[in-house]
This record gives C-alpha cells, sequence and structure tokens, in this order.
C-alpha cells in the first residue's frame, strides 16, 4: 500500500513538472510580446529595457533554468499586468473556481446517480429510453450556448437568478447548473450501465433466489460493484469540469481562475498563467491520485495484489 502511494506521488510530482515545462516553453514561443504591450506607445528602446526587466531577452532554456529553482522554492513570479505576485492573485480568485468546480461537482454526481439507478432498474423501458435520450441531447449541447440560453431566459426574461458577476452565493447557481451537465450525463450512462451489468451478474441472481430485497441487491451488490468504475468516471470529469469552469466564469464574468487566465493569456503575462495552470494541474493530480489510492480500500483483491492485509 505505501508503494503505491509513493509511486502516485511521483507519477504527480512527472506530471507537474511537464506540466511547468510545456507551458512555460508554448508560452513564449506563440505570437505576442508582453514588453510590448506593457509599453506600446513606448521607444523600441523602453521596449527593450522591459524585457531585461521581465528576463524576456534571455534564450528560452536559459529563462526556464532560472524559473524552476524559484518555483522549488514555492516564488511563481510576479504578475507585470496585475502588479501583484502570483500567489496573491491565486489566492484572491482560487475560492471562486473552486467553490464552481465542487458545486457542480456535487450537484452533476447526485442527478447522475438518481436518474442512473432509475435507469438500471427500469431497462429498456420507456423511462429508460427517455433519460438516456435526455442524456444523449445534453452532452450534444455546447456549455457557451447552454450558459447563454440560461442568461436570457433564466436571468433576463425571467429575472430569478443574476447573470454575471459575484455578490453572493447565489450567483453560483447558474454557472454550477451549466458546469454539471457534462457531468451528469456521464456519470448517469456510467450508473446506468455498470448498474444493469451487476443485475445481470451471478451474484445478483443468486441473492434473489435467496429472497434477499430487490433494494438490498440494487444498493449492496449491483451498485457497490460498480463503485470503481464510477469512481474512475469522477476523477475523469475532475479535468473536463475544470477546462469548463475556464469558458464558463469567462461567460459568466465570474472573478475567477478561469478569467484570470483567459485576460493573463491575452495580455502575455506568463507568470500569472504558468502559476494559474500549475494550481488547476496539481488540483487534477492530486484528485486522481486519491481515487487511484482509494481503488485498494474499495476492491479487496487490489489490496491483495498490492501487498495490503
Amino acid at each position: 500500500m505505501f508503494g503505491t502511494i509513493v509511486k502516485r506521488i511521483l507519477q504527480g510530482i512527472l506530471v507537474l513538472v511537464l506540466v511547468v515545462i510545456i507551458t512555460f516553453v508554448v508560452l513564449r514561443l506563440i505570437p505576442g510580446d508582453p514588453a510590448r504591450q506593457m509599453a506600446s506607445d513606448g521607444s523600441a528602446q523602453a521596449v527593450e529595457e522591459i524585457r531585461a526587466e521581465m528576463g524576456l531577452d534571455k534564450p528560452i532554456y536559459v529563462q526556464l533554468f532560472e524559473y524552476i529553482p524559484k518555483l522549488l522554492t514555492g516564488q511563481l513570479g510576479w504578475s507585470y499586468f496585475q502588479k501583484a505576485p502570483v500567489f496573491d492573485v491565486i489566492v484572491n480568485t482560487a475560492p471562486f473556481t473552486y467553490a464552481l468546480l465542487f458545486s457542480a461537482m456535487i450537484l452533476g454526481v447526485i442527478m447522475g446517480l438518481i436518474f442512473g439507478i432509475i435507469a438500471a432498474v427500469k431497462a429498456h423501458t420507456w423511462v429508460d429510453r427517455t433519460l438516456s435520450a435526455i442524456a444523449v441531447v445534453f452532452q450534444s449541447m455546447p456549455t457557451y450556448w447552454v450558459a447563454t440560453m440560461l442568461i436570457l431566459i433564466v436571468s433576463v426574461q425571467w429575472g430569478l437568478l443574476p447573470a454575471v458577476g459575484y455578490k453572493s452565493p447565489k450567483y453560483l447557481i447558474l454557472p454550477a447548473f451549466v458546469v454539471s451537465i457534462p457531468i451528469f450525463t456521464a456519470v448517469l450512462r456510467n450508473v446506468r450501465q455498470n448498474v444493469m451489468d451487476g443485475l445481470s451478474q451471478e451474484f445478483s441472481r443468486a441473492a434473489r433466489a435467496r429472497g434477499i430485497s430487490h433494494i438490498t441487491i440494487l444498493f449492496k451488490y449491483a451498485f457497490r460493484n460498480s463503485l470503481i468504475p464510477f469512481i474512475t468516471q469522477i476523477g475523469g470529469q475532475v479535468g473536463v469540469s475544470l477546462g469548463t469552469c475556464v469558458l464558463i466564469e469567462s461567460v459568466f464574468s465570474l472573478p475567477g481562475m478561469g478569467m484570470q487566465i483567459l485576460n493573463a493569456v491575452l495580455r502575455r503575462d506568463y507568470n500569472l498563467v504558468q502559476g494559474l495552470i500549475l494550481i488547476l494541474a496539481a488540483t487534477f493530480v492530486l484528485i486522481n491520485a486519491i481515487i487511484d489510492i482509494s481503488y485498494s480500500y474499495l476492491d479487496p483483491r487490489i489490496r491483495k495484489a498490492q501487498g495490503g492485509l
């Protein structure tokens, strides 16, 4: 078990190192010069002085070798456009993104679980076909289009919820619902298929023959047997949802990390983009590492294979 944890930690560190290197290099290869944006009306000499101050006059590999030691000591750099340390910008914006992410995850998982189990129990009936059709329709709709339609209908026409900005938790309801839609559809289809498979297995039929109640068979046997693919699905949805949050925050003008990434990329604020992407990648790696480690607790066969008790 300890070996598994160490392995996951090392894999996570390797992923983060690759994220840092790729982000660092790609940002400097795309067109655009942050020094020119900061001194748009300045002379060529002024631009060069700013580039030297930012360290952009050096080769990319030299900039990278200077950046990594600072990163290892917790220094994420300075945001020249925000005129603040990158760490402070992240601290001020991360709560909005994580509140949106976890609200959407909870909403999407609960709805997907409920309707996925209903679809499995009512397999091949009009209930199952209706829920499956709804999942396909929701999955095919672009999230930015759904967000725009909800703003026009719920906020503008009906006046039920605020459309943009953030002043209270109420402002997160519409964005969280939009981000939860892909989670809901993925979880519904995953739970439906795996619970249906569980109900058709020999152990479920044997339990039914012994007179065990249908509810017990459903949750203790069929659903429990599908926990690992269900949790794996959730882990995959974390990465998808993080990307969706970046888009949806720009649509709803939420002051989270998504809006910061968008503005930072447009301004070529290299340090801020690198810091924000690193934090988002670390979130994804951490959650998936926890999920991987949890497998050994959910399935005794995996724990035995890993040498656990």
